[in-house]
């Protein structure tokens, strides 16, 4: 788990600065770059993401990406939610845009109408999770911190390097078992039950760390608000049994995506 966890750590921060880089010449093609720098520019996007505070991490990229992912989340939990038009738009100018990268992650534009749907039905649950705090400090920032005092200062640069390493640094219980840790498993738990094993979390953190009570000190602090137009929604349904298990990884990538353009 505590690996899993690492990987995933540096893996959603690097897919975070390959979107938010579209117009920085990254290794993309033309088409996609277009794409993401579209989305990215998007009026009705930056209304529910709020992306202007994530500017220094792609200005300093030596510098670390803590301080401003903090900014860049105070404001996007403040914010209304996405609707449901935006979130289809965001998925259909990257499965279209980006179409070599979409098919790399095992997707095809077919799959456009079932990633939309899937991408709707669990973007509350990761907005509901990265909004999450411990007293007054969000637990992804809580956890980037802490994990920083493992990896190191958690640059744009270094970041980029740790996800190409084939070196894990495995980080210690006290990250990956904290009470932000256990209230994003609850959160992630209650919107898309089924995707966590419970066995594995209780091997690692105790049976407690599963029992679905919230930690002493865990809020929430996503506004209630969400954008004019088609209202977000947990969808039920097995969207995702239509879709390959590296199909699914491809939708998982998008549904970062939606937060991280």
């Amino acid at each position: 788990l505590i690996q899993r966890i690492s990987t995933m750590l540096t893996r959603t921060l690097t897919l975070s600065a390959i979107a938010s880089l579209a117009a920085a010449q990254v290794s993309l093609s033309s088409s996609c770059q277009a794409a993401l720098t579209t989305i990215a520019t998007s009026p009705d996007v930056n209304a529910c993401l709020v992306l202007t505070p994530l500017i220094p991490i792609l200005t300093n990229p030596s510098e670390s990406i803590v301080d401003p992912v903090n900014s860049w989340l105070t404001g996007l939990c403040a914010a209304p939610a996405c609707s449901n038009t935006t979130l289809a738009t965001i998925v259909s100018s990257i499965t279209s845009g980006c179409s070599a990268e979409v098919q790399s992650l095992g997707l095809s534009s077919s799959d456009n109408s079932t990633v939309t749907t899937l991408v709707q039905r669990f973007y509350p649950t990761v907005r509901k999770a990265v909004c999450l705090k411990d007293g007054n400090t969000n637990c992804v920032t809580e956890t980037l911190t802490n994990a920083q005092s493992v990896l190191g200062t958690l640059s744009l640069n270094n970041i980029m390097t740790l996800a190409s390493s084939d070196v894990e640094t495995p980080l210690p219980t006290n990250i990956t078992c904290s009470n932000c840790a256990k209230a994003i498993y609850n959160t992630v738990n209650t919107g898309a039950p089924g995707i966590l094993s419970p066995e594995s979390l209780q091997d690692t953190c105790g049976s407690s760390f599963t029992d679905g009570t919230t930690p002493t000190g865990i809020s929430e602090s996503a506004s209630d608000n969400v954008q004019s137009g088609n209202n977000t929604s947990n969808q039920s349904g097995n969207g995702a049994a239509q879709l390959s298990f590296g199909a699914l990884s491809g939708v998982s990538v998008i549904s970062v995506l939606a937060l991280l353009v």
